[in-house]
Formats: structure tokens, C-alpha cells, sequence
């Protein structure tokens, strides 16, 4: 599950008992980037005609992303859901996943608490 900031890699399971079936709704909204093309010219030949390409600018959106193995998978992190310890990999700065966290609306009443690869405790978060 990306967010912004980071990504979360956890089973499906995991995934349903936070946010629940639908994991509500919690797809990661795109950044809007803004790029700008300055004036130039082309020339396709050495020695043929040249193009003069005007200065623009155009947005598009930024989608996050996340590594999918090895270090780049992230670091394995615990979360408590319901009183049972899951463990799934963190890619991401912590305090991203915990504004994330805080953002998020959770399915279930009981409050999420995760820790660490090296120990630091977080939360409670939710309801």
C-alpha cells in the first residue's frame, strides 16, 4: 500500500484487519508536479535546418512509489492489530507513515500501535 512518503508491504490479511474488506479507501492520492521546458533549439542533422522549440510548461501527477526487494523492500516493522503482533516492511520515513496513520480512517475500534526494526515504539493510532 503506498502513501505519501512511503510504502507499507504487508499481507492482504494484515491489510483487511486494519482497514477493513475494502481497506478503505485508502488509496494514496497523487502529488500534481509541475514541469517546465525552457526555449531552445533542434537540429535533427549536423548542418540542417534548425527548430525552435518554444518555453512551456505543463503538470502531471506523481503517483508514490516504493522498492519491492531485498533493502530496498524496507525494514521490518511489527503492528499490533487486535491484541496479535503482524509483521510487514516499512519503506519511507517513520514520521510519513505515522501522519499517514493519523489520516487514516480504521475499520476496527481497536487503536494500532508498531514498532520498529530497532525497537521504537508508536501509537496509539485510530479509534
Amino acid at each position: 500500500m503506498n502513501f505519501p512518503g512511503g510504502t507499507l508491504t504487508a499481507s492482504l490479511g494484515l491489510l483487511k484487519a486494519i482497514w477493513g474488506p475494502d481497506l478503505g479507501g485508502q488509496a494514496a492520492a497523487p502529488a500534481t508536479v509541475s514541469v517546465s521546458v525552457s526555449g531552445h533549439t533542434r537540429q535533427r542533422v549536423i548542418g540542417g535546418p534548425t527548430k525552435t522549440i518554444s518555453a512551456n510548461t505543463y503538470t502531471r501527477k506523481k503517483y508514490p512509489v516504493g522498492g519491492s526487494a531485498g533493502a530496498a523492500g524496507g525494514e521490518a516493522i511489527a503492528l499490533q492489530v487486535n491484541g496479535k503482533w503482524w509483521t510487514a516492511r516499512l519503506s519511507g520515513s517513520h514520521q510519513a507513515f505515522c501522519d499517514f496513520l493519523v489520516g487514516s480512517s480504521f475499520y476496527q475500534n481497536a487503536p494500532l500501535f508498531w514498532r520498529s526494526e530497532r525497537g521504537s515504539s508508536y501509537g496509539p493510532f485510530g479509534s
